[in-house]
């Protein structure tokens, strides 16, 4: 039985990873590049390969999706992750339960 898992670039991933985040916070594309502080385009051509993830992208993801940088690179099993309110999210609802 050959126990090989697939190999993946890095690049890839950390694509695949960020899919998935994207998916279980019901985000879209669009929101996460402006939560992470980039460009829509800039975001696209990452996730699609155009261009590599830098460690500050990795860091902004991190600090978003509140996973660790093994969750982004494989080390920990995709079921890691579970769906993370932006800071901003939570001011919001904070302030809004405040009021109540």
């Amino acid at each position: 039985m050959n126990n090989e898992k697939p190999s993946f670039s890095s690049d890839e991933l950390i694509s695949q990873r960020v899919n998935h985040l994207l998916f279980i916070n019901k985000l879209t594309r669009r929101k996460a590049a402006e939560d992470l502080g980039i460009s829509h385009s800039a975001f696209n051509t990452k996730i699609n390969g155009g261009s590599s993830w830098r460690a500050d992208d990795m860091v902004s993801l991190t600090d978003r999706f509140g996973v660790s940088f093994d969750f982004l690179f494989g080390r920990q099993p995709i079921e890691f992750a579970s769906p993370h309110e932006a800071e901003e999210e939570k001011e919001n609802t904070s302030h809004a339960s405040h009021e109540q």
